[in-house]
């Protein structure tokens, strides 16, 4: 009989440690495709800036307050310095952020 309990209780501790492996994976993965899908459209947004912004000067850039995707919003500010912040909001609300500058020191007028 304490054979039979002990055996119990060690498949009942395997099993529930397989299942929260599997949770664990699942919420990896889940992280990882909101990730790619924030990234995604970062990189598109870093894009449009710097494609719109071909032949502006600092002074008459265009940067839109908030470009709408399938996937979420994008919502831009300018600093003082001219770096454009780029934050990202998923539909289920994952976030991130982006720093980019559209001009450099290094552009030729």
């Amino acid at each position: 009989m304490p054979i039979t309990i002990f055996y119990l209780f060690l498949s009942q501790l395997m099993l529930f440690g397989i299942i929260r492996v599997y949770e664990n994976q699942l919420y990896l993965y889940r992280l990882t495709e909101n990730h790619y899908k924030a990234q995604t459209l970062l990189a598109y947004t870093d894009y449009w800036l710097r494609d719109r912004n071909k032949a502006a000067t600092p002074e008459n850039q265009i940067v839109p307050a908030v470009l709408s995707f399938e996937e979420g919003t994008v919502r831009c500010s300018v600093d003082a310095g001219g770096k454009v912040t780029a934050t990202v909001t998923l539909q289920n609300n994952y976030s991130e952020t982006q720093v980019t500058e559209i001009f450099t020191q290094e552009r030729p007028d």
